[in-house]
């Protein structure tokens, strides 16, 4: 369940020698026999893993434990076939399943067909939707999520999960929609506490945290559960309010998709819709992390296509929506592995041994209950939002804006706020960016801020860096501080303006800075610009102004300023 590495750890390929793992063709490349029983060892490691979180994930999503194991299986063979990815595990993932159950639950009653068809077809058009970002080499809008959002959205997706098992930990009764909700109600029972549940899900939590610090390649989660599951049943704790896994149905996978009305498709859309915006975001940062551990190149899109068909996969076998597990994935990295036969051997095992998930029964919910604490608190990194905090008070805002938003307002409207700031922030930044005055270094050709000591203006010359694109929003701005600094600095016979920063200029740009060039014309001030880029030369070019026509283009600062020099030299002051 570890979800970092210390460098020692770290296997990397040279880059000279990375190659993307695509398709089926792929399947065992990589493989030899030096490392073959390597790769089988990381595998038979996720399955010790994947085995207990699967079952734990089930009570979250609301569904049959067996229905869980066989998501895993699907998405995970599914994903070996058709990924880019190695050593990405896919599965029933636990920051999801609240997602969907949440969601879902409002429509149809727990553990009823209706329900059940709802969740596999919502996999389905999940699938479909992240297959069409990959097919469509969309992977990019993944990074519209900023890290401080994503940070702030796992922790409230983190506090959601730990309240949902607060019930099994206690071993009380629960219930509700929200968390103010669920948090109301197990108050009401806090008198009935379970004191052997609580004893069993903090004996987990705490077997699983020391045992990562121990040794991270360790099934510590497996070994939590059977532990749990023995002292359950070697103490009759049945009797003392300890409730047990109970029967797991094994059977064949069941086709639940159905038609269903207007109301229940838009649901099933729109909480699709959610969906992929999480999976994108968690499978994107997962791949590209893992992907850079192990020295492969990452094909983001391609793994979307996995994924998407992993959770179509799903769906068709009536299961539920799937996702890529940083946790997991770690946990094979860990491990050793650094082929797709990792995955594989999970993936096959967990089928070999599903006829016998019905010992399972005994599991007591409070142990599973425990493993989702764990998984809950790796979701809050509390060392990132420090580090956020000191980076960008802003950000830091948005970030809170996101955990707070998806434990008050939901996780829809929750992350749509923290999205829109984000976008508003952003947009506010570059209407206002800065205009700084540059000086020359003494002794030097380097033209740096002002309003460092040993950089000085030269006489007649006023040279500003503008730290963003020139556009619509922001010309007005450009103009009024250019103006400002004129004001500050009357003698100025010659503007130059660092554009390096500017990638291109808008119409409405263009004619901003088109008057620009007119008013210090008529008052006798040339104008060039340094380090402007092939599309603001032409766009210059292409105007059809005559004072633009005249502004002068350089490859350097300095250049710029020794011909305006030159070319019409400043008085003394």
């Amino acid at each position: 369940m570890a979800t970092s590495s210390s460098p020692d750890q770290r296997s990397h390929t040279p880059i000279g020698e990375r190659a993307a793992f695509h398709g089926p063709r792929g399947l065992l490349k990589g493989v030899t026999r030096a490392n073959a029983a390597a790769q089988v060892l990381a595998g038979v490691t996720l399955l010790a893993i994947a085995i207990p979180e699967q079952l734990a994930t089930s009570q979250l999503a609301g569904v049959p434990a067996f229905a869980a194991l066989v998501a895993f299986i699907a998405a995970t063979l599914v994903f070996v076939a058709f990924g880019s990815n190695p050593i990405v595990s896919v599965g029933a993932d636990s920051t999801i399943a609240p997602l969907f159950a949440v969601a879902l639950l409002r429509t149809a009653l727990p553990d009823s067909s209706q329900y059940y068809s709802l969740v596999a077809a919502t996999a389905v058009v999940t699938g479909l939707l992240v297959m069409a970002v990959g097919l469509l080499k969309l992977g990019w809008l993944a990074d519209f999520m900023s890290v401080p959002i994503v940070t702030g959205f796992m922790c409230g997706i983190g506090v959601i999960i730990a309240v949902h098992q607060l019930p099994h930990v206690l071993g009380v009764s629960g219930g509700g929609d929200s968390v103010v909700q669920r948090l109301e109600i197990v108050s009401h029972h806090l008198g009935h506490t379970s004191a052997w549940s609580l004893a069993l899900a903090l004996a987990t939590l705490v077997i699983m945290v020391a045992g990562e610090k121990l040794n991270p390649r360790m099934p510590w989660a497996l070994a939590a559960v059977v532990l749990g599951a023995v002292a359950s049943a070697a103490l009759s704790l049945g009797r003392h309010g300890v409730q047990a896994l109970g029967s797991v149905a094994v059977g064949w996978p069941h086709w639940r998709l159905a038609w269903f009305s207007a109301h229940d498709w838009t649901v099933v859309v729109t909480t699709s819709l959610t969906l992929v915006v999480v999976i994108m975001s968690q499978s994107a940062a997962t791949a590209r992390t893992s992907a850079d551990e192990i020295g492969v190149a990452d094909d983001v899109s391609r793994d979307f296509v996995g994924v998407g068909l992993a959770n179509v996969a799903a769906g068709l076998v009536g299961t539920i929506p799937v996702n890529a597990s940083p946790a997991r994935t770690t946990v094979t990295q860990l491990a050793g592995g650094r082929t797709k036969l990792a995955a594989l051997v999970a993936g096959l095992g967990a089928l070999v041994l599903s006829p016998l998930a019905g010992v399972a029964r005994t599991i007591p919910l409070a142990s599973l209950a425990g493993v989702l604490l764990f998984v809950a608190g790796r979701l809050i990194k509390v060392s990132r939002l420090r580090s956020v905090w000191r980076a960008s008070r802003v950000e830091f805002a948005l970030a809170v804006v996101a955990w707070l938003g998806v434990i008050f307002l939901g996780v829809e409207l929750g992350l749509a706020l923290a999205v829109a700031l984000a976008i508003l922030a952003q947009t506010w930044r570059s209407a206002h960016p800065r205009m700084i005055e540059l000086g020359r270094r003494k002794g030097t050709t380097s033209w740096e801020p002002c309003d460092e000591k040993a950089v000085a203006r030269v006489d007649h010359v006023l040279v500003v860096f503008f730290d963003e694109d020139l556009f619509f929003a922001n010309a007005g701005v450009f103009r009024r501080d250019l103006h400002g600094l004129m004001r500050q600095h009357p003698k100025t016979r010659h503007v130059v303006i660092d554009a390096v920063a500017i990638s291109e200029v808008d119409f409405t740009a263009m004619a901003t800075l088109t008057q620009i060039a007119r008013d210090l014309e008529r008052d006798g001030v040339t104008l060039s610009l340094a380090r402007a880029n092939h599309t603001v030369h032409q766009a210059v070019d292409q105007c059809g102004d005559d004072a633009m026509h005249r502004i002068k283009f350089h490859d350097s600062v300095d250049s710029a300023v020794e011909h305006a020099l030159k070319a019409a030299p400043g008085r003394s002051s």
